[in-house]
Order: C-alpha cells, then structure tokens, then sequence
C-alpha cells in the first residue's frame, strides 16, 4: 500500500530524522567539527583496494624536518592545522618527528586528539607528558567534557595539583554542554574567584538548557556585562520563543555593537519578521559586514532570495560568508545554474564555500555535479567527505556513499558523527545489516553511542534492514529518547504490521511527557492501517487535531485512505477524499486504487486511475494496477485497449530489480538479465 513509501520517507530516511532534531537545511559550517576515529570496519566493496581518488589533504612529511628543523612554532602550528582538518595520524607522525618539543607542543597533539573523539589517545599522551601546566590540565578536562565524559573530566578536575579561574570555567562549562546545571550551579557557587566569562558561561549554559529565567537573574546580578553577556541572554530569550523580550533586552544595551545588531536581527529573523530585522540593519549608526551578512541569511532562510540579491548587490564590502550565503539561497530554492554562476566569479573561495556547492547539488539531486566539485576542491575538510558521502545516500547511491567512506579513511581523514550517521543510512538503504552492525560496534567501543542522533541513527538503520528486534534493544539501552527516537520505534513497528507495538510505543511516549509531533502520527494511522485498527485510526486522526493541535497534512490524509480502503470501506475512502480542504495528490488516489484492486472494485478504480493519469501521465503503475484489476474481473478486451493506451502515451513499465550481498560484494539483477550486474 501507499503507506508503506510515506513510512519509509518518514520513518526510515536518516536525513528526514535528522530534519527533525537539526532542522536540517543547507549548513554553512565556518568552523571545522570534532571526528572521529572508526577502526574494523570493512565495506562491502573493495576495502581492501587501494583508491582510485587523488588525496589532496594528505602532507608531504618526507622533508618536513629539513623544512622546519628545530623552529618548534612551526612544527606546533602544523600539528594544530592538520589536527584541526581532521588528519590526526598525520598530526602525530609530526609530534613523533620533532627533533624538539614543548610542552606546547604536547598540549597541542592532546587538544587534536581531543577535538577527534579520540579521548583515550589524548589521556595516554597526558600521562606521558614529561611535564604538565595548568593549561595542560585543563585541555584534558575540557577534551573529556567535549566527548560527553564529563564524570572522567570530574576525576582529572578533582586531582589538578592548582587550578585556576580558567580551570573552573573549563569544568563548569563542560557541565552546562552536558545539560548538568545543578553541578555547574555547585561549581560556580564554590569558585574563589569569579570573572566575566564564569559569569557569561551560566548565563549561556542556562539558556542554552531552557532554563531562562535562572539565566536572567544570574545576568541581572552580574557585577560587569559584557557583548557576550547581553548576546547571551538575547540568544536564549529567542529559543525560548520569547521575541519581546529580546527586543526589550536589546533596546537596553548601553552602547549597541554589532555583534549584538546581528543577534537581534539573527534573532528577528529566525521568527518571520524580517521588517523588523532589516529595520535593525538601517538604523544602526555603524553597520559592517557580520551585520550584512546576518541580514541576507535571514532573507535567504525566509525564501526572499531576490531581497538577499538586492541587499547582497548594495554591500560596502563583502567577505566569502556573503558569498557562501548567497550560493546557499541560490540552491534552497533550486536556483543551482545561478549558484554556479556566483561561484564561479567569487574572487576568492575557502573550504565552506565548496562545501556549500557540494551540499546545494546533492540537495537538488545534481550529485554528478557535486562530485564534479569535490574531485576538484585542492583542500578538504571532514564537511566536504560528510557532504560527498551524504549526498550520495540520499540520492539512493547508496554503494557510492560507502566506497566514498572507504577512500576517506584510506588516505586518512577522520570521520565524525555526521559520517557515521550517513553510512548508517547508506547500509539502511542497502539493507546490509552485517555492515551496520561492523559500525555499532565501532560506535560502542569508542563511547559515540552516546550521541543521540547516532542512536537514532542505529534504530532506523536497524528497522530498515527488518531487524525489529536489534533496533528495540538498541532504543532500551537509551539513556534519553527524543521525539525522533520514539518515532523511529512507532514507525518501525507499523512498517512491520506490529501495529499494536505500535500503538502500545506511543502511550509511553506520552507517558515519558515527549510531545508528538506530524511524523508520529503518521506512524500511529499506519500502524492502525496495516493491523486493521479503522475504529483507533479515526480516533487518533482526531486525537491529532483536537489534543495537539496538528493540522493534517497530505500523509495524514493518505494514511486515513489506506486504512479506510484495506478494510473494504472504498465509498467511505472516496467520500473521505472529496471532503478533504487539501487537493488529493498522487499518493492518496494511488492507496484508493490499490485497495481496489484488492477489493475488486472496477468502477471506483477506474476512476482512481484516471485521476492518477492525469497527475502522473508517465507512471505505469497505475496502468498496470487496472490492467490487474479488469483481468481479474475477467475484462480482457479492457486490458488490451489499456496496453494501447500505455503504448500510445509511451508509458514503458520498469524492470524489476533485486540485489543481494554474497562475499561482501554487492549483486543486482533486472527482470530479464541473463547475467548480474556488479556495481
């Protein structure tokens, strides 16, 4: 039935999950994120083939030291760089050649480590340290709070030999990251000496964690404010949907500053109201390019991509954010000839604007295109790989998008989270659980399991391979579940006809106090849909409405005809069509007539089709569907005038297609193939 594609796009796409934690949309990502390691994993391709792909990241080493010799700034600035690009065993072959080092040089191979994910590496290098600083210390502490350690950041916090005010905040910090106020609260209560940035840090990390009133009387005691403080305290009022507060927090700012503009006017436009931003932007007696360009990427993420040009056009001055920015807007409303085009005649370019192209064309499907312009990036950073590997799972070049994590770690870059969870979605596509599961392992033993997106991303991996049972256990061994964990779990139920699980799964979610939102429901009608649940499924559709305020949408509509029409209710399915405020799409007329063809209804499904020819002139299912149907009804002559029909029109039926994995190499097969084919 229909319902089973609507499960899949919500319930098993990886990046509609990720749409809902993220709001996923095209990122500018100016700053490079952690990585990490992934150790045993074998694809199900040619791992053990040398890449064909030319490594253009990797450092020629060979004569680094005649280069450097004993100018130990420059061996420290090199490890620094290539930690921070992510090449970590690079970084190291660096430390193990310096004919000299500092203990600079120790901090900065223990922050790369740490910025890697590779905590346990990081901690050895500590311990061996022929002497340690407080800044050394305190690297550790915060390298362990980043990676979600924060009890083992607690441990090396408690033993420091001193501590300093920058110690203290690095703690408290870690904690406020980590969503532990109440400890960062102790921590801040207990510190000798309080500066602005310890100040700053609960300010920010109470907001950050939803608890802004807790914030503002912190802020409204503090003994100094600074732009931080003030940004802060902005920031947090705009997540907690308070705008007027904002505004009114903003108008009191003693001396305006454009970091605290371009808050406002982020802030302004992240809700709509664009006037109000641009009015911001105009009357600023100095106004520089943060501010510009905040103000474009708000039209950009408002859709007045004409209003971003217009404004883009009038800049005094303009930096490669402006330009990434308005590249960006060109590809979110599909514009990707014209986001070439401003590429093309950039005067200057860094990492993220190619990134940018890369992610714009996959987004719009052009993955040919994105590759074209990852093959010919002379720099890449861990976001280009993720984009590239991304990109192709996505686009249902699932095979691609793991060959392309093999060559990333053969010329070796590290993988981050945002890695993992792409091949996750790559094995889900190609339901090669025994790959999956080479990546759960990884993922546990290097401590990654406990990122929320990459469990969500393990459950959904799970489901859509048919292992219902490995992605319940991986949901219980959860420590918290958001609404997408929950929704995994409904969704996956239902797709595989457990529709009471299913329905049992939403109650303690409700019970848990998680918020359903759109795609839960959709789960839920499944789920009454395929278990035959029609008197549920009415309930729930208007449980939906009536408790949470959801207005229906087209899968909603659609998961109410498949119900209605499996259980034989097709008069009650086409009144319920023809009553919807919305127009009926493909979707819903393709479940009405595939329950016809069920039920044997001839007439009603002649006239589902004859809607969908119109919709979808060159689809063949649902001339293949009526054939079915008047065959079965014995209409032979009506199934030859529909095979003229399909041959007039050009309609050709597609092959049907299978694959299976045999000694980890993947084989497909097209109805009629007399050998396989290899991809």
């Amino acid at each position: 039935m229909r319902s089973n594609f609507i499960l899949y796009y919500y319930g098993f796409h990886p990046s509609k999950l990720r749409a809902r934690t993220l709001g996923f949309q095209l990122r500018l990502q100016w700053n490079h994120a952690s990585n990490n390691r992934l150790r045993n994993f074998s694809d199900s391709n040619n791992i053990n083939k040398k890449p064909q792909i030319n490594n253009r990241n990797r450092s020629d080493d060979r004569n680094f030291s005649g280069c450097y010799g004993n100018d130990v700034i420059s061996w420290n600035m090199t490890i620094t760089r290539n930690a921070k690009d992510g090449r970590i065993e690079e970084a190291r072959k660096l430390f193990d050649k310096m004919p000299q080092r500092t203990v600079i040089s120790w901090n900065s191979m223990i922050s790369g480590y740490c910025q890697n994910g590779r905590v346990e590496d990081a901690r050895k290098l500590f311990d061996t340290m022929p002497e340690r600083t407080v800044v050394s210390w305190t690297g550790m502490i915060a390298g362990y709070a980043k990676n979600g350690r924060i009890e083992s950041a607690r441990q090396l916090f408690d033993i420091m030999p001193e501590r300093n005010v920058v110690s203290w905040n690095a703690m408290m910090t870690g904690y406020a990251q980590n969503g532990k106020m109440e400890d960062a609260r102790e921590l801040f209560d207990r510190i000798p000496y309080k500066n602005t940035v310890s100040w700053n840090a609960m300010i920010a990390g109470y907001a950050q964690n939803g608890e802004i009133e807790r914030a503002r009387e912190l802020f409204d005691r503090m003994p100094k404010r600074n732009v931080v403080s003030w940004n802060a305290m902005i920031s947090g009022y705009a997540e907690c949907g308070k705008l007027e507060e904002a505004a009114l927090l903003f108008n009191r700012i003693p001396e305006p500053n454009a970091i605290a503009s371009s808050a406002m006017i982020t802030t302004y436009a992240q809700y709509g109201k664009i006037k109000d931003a641009r009015q911001v932007l105009d009357e600023m007696p100095e106004q520089n390019v943060t501010c510009w360009n905040a103000m474009i990427a708000g039209y950009v993420n408002s859709g007045q991509i004409e209003e971003a040009a217009e404004l883009f056009g009038k800049m005094p001055e303009r930096n490669v954010i402006s330009w990434t920015s308005m590249i960006a807007g060109y590809f979110q409303i599909g514009r990707s000839d014209d986001a070439r085009e401003l590429f093309d005649i950039m005067l200057e370019r860094d990492v993220a604007s190619w990134n940018a192209m890369i992610s714009g064309y996959a987004q719009n499907g052009r993955i040919d295109d994105a590759r074209e312009v990852f093959d010919k990036m002379s720099e890449r950073n861990v976001f280009s790989w993720n984009a590239m590997i991304a990109g192709y799972a996505q686009n249902g070049y699932a095979e691609q998008s793991l060959k392309l994590f093999v060559t990333m770690k053969h010329i070796g870059m590290r993988e981050d989270l945002e890695t993992l969870s792409s091949v996750l979605s790559a094995c889900a596509n190609l339901a090669v659980v025994e790959q999956g599961k080479q990546i759960h392992q990884y993922i546990l033993k290097s401590g990654l399991d406990q990122d929320l997106f990459v469990k969500n991303a393990l459950i959904t991996m799970y489901v859509r391979c048919g292992n219902i049972d490995d992605a319940c256990q991986a949901f219980k061994k959860m420590h918290e579940h958001d609404v997408v964990s929950w929704n995994a779990m409904i969704v996956g139920y239902a797709q595989h006809g457990k529709g009471k699980e299913a329905l049992q799964m939403f109650k303690k979610m409700h019970e848990a106090g998680v918020e359903p939102d759109h795609i839960t429901f959709v789960g839920i009608l499944a789920a009454c849909s395929h278990a035959g649940l029609v008197d549920e499924g009415r309930y729930y559709f208007d449980y939906m409405m009536q408790h949470h305020y959801i207005t229906p949408i087209a899968d909603h509509y659609a998961c109410m005809v498949d119900l209605l029409g499996r259980a034989g209710l097709l008069e009650e399915a086409k009144d319920f069509i023809a009553k919807m405020p919305i127009l009926p799409n493909s979707s819903m007329w393709s479940t009405l007539l595939s329950a016809c063809r069920i039920h044997g209804n001839v007439e009603l499904g002649q006239h589902a089709a004859e809607c969908l020819f119109a919709l979808e002139p060159h689809n063949p299912a649902p001339y293949v569907a009526l054939s079915n149907i008047y065959a079965v009804a014995g209409m032979f002559d009506d199934v030859g005038k529909l095979r003229k029909l399909m041959k007039d029109r050009g309609v050709t039926k597609r092959p049907g297609c299978s694959w299976i994995v045999v000694k980890e190499s993947l084989h497909v097969f097209l109805t009629g193939d007399i050998d396989e084919r290899h991809e």
